[in-house]
């Protein structure tokens, strides 16, 4: 694809193109001529990618650009960039932890890794959860392990669906990029967070509803 198939097909201008290359977001593509490049469905992947980025996650360009240099960096394994995609959907900044190293982490979380035999290593969504805790606790809300496990249980189901999703393409059809399962995991966990939120407050609501429905002796 030349430069304005690619524009056509992504739905990105021109000019957006452009400046994704000069901030080193979009590699270049191979060079025909002086003025001409020719690009490929892997560019149009990471292009559908920075739009979900910036529009949906609404991540700035700096948080972007760290994420496809890992993408674009063969050293780096997809897990670790699936780590950076996560801390823009949680919409983290402690990447690094820093933050929650000023502070003992709260004794829920080993807790719960222990009691749902998960691994029990740094990332990004545990610091996350160290994070809520200490906030609930903050507001005198319950932190305990089984307030957390009540909705550990069910979501971690959703979960295991969620990583089956991205355990490749069906037998027969080509093996999605880098790219793509990154954008799936953005995309899916914004949309799908939202719906688990919609779905809970439908239930508080419903169940209010039909506990008032009980005539009073």
């Amino acid at each position: 694809m030349l430069l304005h198939e690619l524009s056509a097909a992504s739905g990105c201008s021109a000019a957006s193109i452009k400046y994704y290359r000069r901030e080193g977001l979009l590699p270049a593509g191979e060079r025909l001529t002086a003025t001409r490049q020719e690009y490929g469905p892997r560019h149009l992947e990471r292009l559908e990618l920075i739009q979900v980025l910036r529009e949906i996650a609404d991540a700035p360009i700096a948080r972007i650009r760290l994420l496809t240099g890992l993408l674009d960096d063969p050293r780096v394994p997809l897990l670790r960039c699936l780590e950076e995609a996560q801390a823009i959907a949680l919409g983290s900044d402690a990447v690094d932890g820093e933050s929650a190293a000023r502070r003992p982490e709260h004794p829920t979380v080993t807790a719960l890794l222990s009691q749902m035999d998960w691994p029990d290593i740094d990332s990004v969504p545990r610091r996350a959860l160290d994070e809520v805790l200490h906030t609930l606790a903050g507001w005198e809300m319950p932190d305990d392990l089984a307030t957390v496990m009540r909705y550990a249980r069910p979501v971690t189901e959703i979960a295991r669906g969620d990583v089956g999703s991205l355990q490749g393409a069906p037998s027969g059809t080509e093996e999605p990029g880098d790219d793509l399962v990154i954008l799936r995991a953005v995309a899916g966990a914004i949309a799908f967070d939202r719906l688990v939120q919609v779905l809970r407050a439908l239930g508080y609501l419903s169940l209010s509803v039909q506990a008032r429905s009980i005539p009073r002796e």
